[in-house]
């Protein structure tokens, strides 16, 4: 029988496929419905294979990378799940020609009135004088690993995203912030297999990088190496810098998936007269909403923009709740806020209260 599984098996022979997976086993909030077909790839090797045999027969991928921000629906996802583990490094170039880092406007501004965000820009200092260092990375690596593994070489510059859970790839894919920074600011180019299946090589500057944001949220793309221009920084200060942000980050709440939503922007916070920016501060001081539950998914007491998995709560619980969020922001500031995390396997239908009103 031709089936979806035979036909990867066939053409993959060393990575192992297994049909209906478990995925809230994947994902830091442990919520999530079963692949329909799921497989871990450790090398480039085998996921450039696996993906072009996909694309070939048509069959739905989706790239699971740490599971840390996304909301899988219940019924699961259709078609082929990659859960990216691949993560080799090589150091290519440590006689670099300096080159400032393209800034964005960072929306990280610290919450005055929210004791529960951290003053990273306390902590901040500039890197620009150091020699510079271009390096290779699978996109699969853990970035918790890679920021030490680094380091212990004396490679810095991305000590500012400690303790984010993601791999690389979904770093970059949603160019996350740690403080001030931003990691497109690191990135050189990147190597992706397109939807027809030919590897492409990209630069910084074609990715479309802005808050939480870059092109793979609209393409048929997927990152299998990036190239980032780093430093041979001072180690010493790179690693005092992990150690203290890894205490401020203890403080977030497990079982989540991070901030579900953006903070407003600087212009809106303006409008309404606010004292911060920061979603939390909006759900818990000024609509009390911290601590409501929809079965076992809750607004966190402990940073009201985390909604946290208290013990099996479904995907369906942590929609409504954010739901609740969402409704209750634009009923009394008439703002309709951006989800900060990606959904997979749920209908339009479902996802449609986020459509900007």
């Amino acid at each position: 029988m031709r089936t979806w599984k035979n036909i990867l098996q066939q053409a993959c022979p060393s990575v192992a496929f297994r049909a209906n997976e478990p995925l809230a086993h994947h994902t830091t909030v442990g919520i999530g419905g079963p692949a329909e077909l799921f497989c871990s790839i450790s090398t480039k090797q085998d996921l450039t294979a696996v993906l072009q045999i996909a694309i070939q027969e048509k069959i739905p991928i989706t790239i699971l990378g740490w599971g840390a921000n996304t909301l899988i629906a219940d019924r699961g996802i259709t078609g082929l799940v990659i859960k990216n583990t691949t993560n080799n490094l090589k150091i290519l170039d440590q006689n670099l020609t300096p080159k400032d880092p393209e800034q964005l406007t960072a929306r990280w501004q610290a919450a005055t009135a929210d004791t529960n965000m951290p003053q990273f820009q306390d902590l901040d200092y500039d890197e620009k004088s150091a020699e510079q260092v271009l390096v290779e990375i699978d996109s699969g690596a853990a970035l918790p690993v890679l920021i030490q593994k680094l380091v212990r070489q004396g490679i810095t510059g991305l000590q500012w995203f400690t303790k984010i859970p993601a791999t690389l790839g979904g770093a970059v894919v949603n160019n996350i912030h740690g403080g001030t920074h931003y990691i497109s600011e690191f990135v050189e180019s990147v190597e992706v297999l397109d939807a027809s299946g030919n590897k492409q090589t990209l630069r910084a500057s074609q990715l479309e990088f802005d808050y939480d944001y870059s092109r793979f949220h609209h393409t048929d793309e997927y990152l299998l190496t990036l190239r980032l221009r780093l430093y041979r920084g001072d180690q010493e200060r790179a690693q005092a810098i992990i150690t203290k942000w890894s205490r401020q980050k203890q403080k977030q709440p497990p079982r989540s998936l991070g901030c579900v939503f953006q903070n407003i922007t600087a212009k809106q916070q303006r409008e309404l007269a606010l004292p911060t920016p920061s979603i939390g501060y909006l759900v818990d001081q000024e609509l009390g909403l911290a601590g409501t539950k929809v079965g076992d998914a809750e607004i966190s007491k402990l940073h009201a923009a985390f909604i946290v998995n208290t013990g099996r709560a479904t995907a369906s619980e942590y929609l409504a709740v954010m739901r609740q969020i969402h409704q209750a922001v634009y009923i009394k500031y008439n703002v309709s806020l951006k989800p900060e995390i990606f959904f997979k396997g749920f209908t339009q239908e479902e996802l449609a209260f986020l459509t900007p009103l």
